[in-house]
């Protein structure tokens, strides 16, 4: 939802994605799977992508969970932690389909931050992380998810 450059910790997230074309979604799961293997990844990671006009590039990968996926979990009522943890122990987990498109709702994660408390802080967002907090909302479309957070 951010431009590129504001740290992903302040960036603000819809589920489903409101904006993206459906050929974006594709690109997006597919680089997202070919780097899961390539990188023989086994838990929780995390993959920052840029995209602009149907063009997508990867930013990072990281092989840790961000604070964005109990948000995630939650939206989608799938534990992706209990998943995570059976995987890196070699148990069997059968796959799970995801459909964003059937989701009855829209679900918001909105940065909190405390500048107004913070002496001499910079409100400029960047590539350092400035959030203190977060809330999540649900609404039925992305205008009352974001007004509830």
């Amino acid at each position: 939802v951010e431009n590129a450059g504001v740290h992903s910790g302040d960036a603000s997230l819809l589920l489903p994605a409101q904006k993206l074309f459906v050929e974006t979604h594709r690109r997006v799961k597919t680089m997202g799977q070919k780097l899961c293997r390539a990188l023989k990844i086994s838990g929780p990671f995390n993959i920052q992508f840029m995209c602009k006009e149907n063009e997508v590039m990867v930013i990072e990968c990281n092989l840790r969970a961000s604070r964005s996926m109990p948000f995630i979990s939650k939206t989608y009522n799938v534990n992706f932690i209990a998943m995570a943890t059976r995987i890196m122990l070699g148990l069997p987990q059968p796959p799970v389909t995801i459909q964003p498109i059937d989701m009855d709702c829209v679900a918001s994660k909105v940065p909190v931050f405390s500048f107004s408390r913070l002496k001499n802080s910079d409100p400029r967002l960047g590539v350092e992380m400035q959030s203190t907090g977060e809330v999540a909302c649900f609404g039925q479309n992305q205008y009352e998810a974001f007004l509830k957070a």
